[in-house]
């Protein structure tokens, strides 16, 4: 699998690209906090994956690593923050298919709870430096990622429901 270049959380201020999207939970920041960080539930809600294999099943430390099958594509990531309750961001270090040189992403939790309701604002960010050779495509790319990623946060809210 092609290799990517491993970021930090900084990556974030330099990245050629950064798109983010984000999504207001009815669910307390722990709520959503132990299903972010509970491997085995993310093939319950991140669109098209299809499996999880972690170093740890519960990511608790930078340096915990994983493999996600999504689709037919399988992608090697590291921890590069586990701010409980509210950071959890990680570097993608391999790809069989590539889309970047590298790639962070990231998922902040904030307590937007109002008028005694429960909530939680979950915002997904992601940091790239395109592919020379795709940064025509750079645009669609980054559409279809903030569409899995829109529609997986809502699927977020249906696995942390499940678990009351």
């Amino acid at each position: 699998m092609p290799k990517l270049r491993p970021v930090d959380l900084d990556f974030v201020e330099r990245a050629e690209s950064v798109l983010s999207t984000e999504v207001d939970l009815p669910a307390s920041i722990e709520e959503v906090w132990d299903v972010i960080v509970d491997n085995k539930s993310w093939t319950n809600w991140l669109l098209g994956c299809r499996s999880m294999q972690a170093s740890q099943p519960i990511w608790n430390a930078p340096g915990d690593t994983r493999r996600v099958q999504l689709g037919v594509i399988n992608i090697d990531e590291v921890a590069v923050a586990i701010d409980r309750p509210g950071r959890w961001a990680m570097s993608l270090t391999k790809s069989s298919l590539p889309i970047a040189s590298a790639m962070l992403e990231m998922l902040e939790l904030t307590d937007t709870s109002r008028h005694g309701e429960t909530r939680t604002e979950v915002r997904w960010t992601g940091a790239l430096d395109h592919l020379r050779y795709l940064r025509p495509m750079s645009t669609v790319i980054e559409t279809r990622l903030i569409d899995l990623w829109g529609r997986s946060l809502e699927a977020l809210h249906d696995e942390v429901v499940s678990r009351r």
